[in-house]
């Protein structure tokens, strides 16, 4: 691995350790803050958009029942139940997704068109050998640009909200930290 030592090699192990904690952690925050928006702002959502958000779901969920890959959870349900579950999660993500538009409007969060290529090319790093592939992909797939743009626009808007919180930082255990991952999701 081109490492010179030992030494090397133990501080990126825990370099790398230390990164995935960070990046479960954002996820746990970024959860909690969508759970917040989403009990803590109540506007009529329109129905058609629901609808087509729940089909593209639903797609996915029967793609998914057809190749033996649902998850354990969805798989105990029947089929009326799991339904249900979707069309909750469906309303959430369009409800939250209006709200983010919101906020980015009211705020005037934007992605840059340097964001934007950061994020194709970081995006591109992710499948080392294919980079070229898939910039070329993006270049003829507008609507996978607005995939990438979306994406940094919601990491923009949930660094702007949280950085109007007040944080509690606090060391926790590991204990602590999968009972916590487990609550969360």
């Amino acid at each position: 691995n081109s490492l010179k030592s030992e030494k090397e090699l133990k501080e990126n192990i825990n370099k790398h350790l230390l990164n995935k904690y960070e990046e479960n952690l954002r996820q746990i925050e970024k959860k909690q803050l969508m759970d917040a928006l989403d009990v803590n702002n109540n506007f009529e959502v329109p129905e058609g958009i629901i609808d087509e958000e729940f089909n593209l779901i639903w797609h996915k969920v029967e793609h998914a029942k057809k190749n033996n890959t649902l998850d354990k959870d969805d798989a105990k349900l029947s089929t009326v139940k799991l339904k249900k579950r979707y069309e909750r999660i469906a309303s959430r993500r369009v409800k939250l997704a209006i709200l983010m538009e919101y906020i980015a409007n009211e705020q005037k969060i934007t992605v840059s068109e340097n964001e934007l290529k950061e994020g194709m090319l970081n995006y591109a790093s992710q499948y080392p050998g294919q980079e070229k592939k898939i910039l070329d992909y993006f270049k003829q797939n507008t609507s996978s640009i607005e995939s990438v743009r979306g994406t940094i626009l919601e990491k923009k808007i949930v660094d702007f909200i949280l950085s109007k919180t007040k944080q509690n930082i606090k060391k926790i255990s590991l204990k602590d930290f999968n009972k916590l991952q487990k609550d969360t999701f």
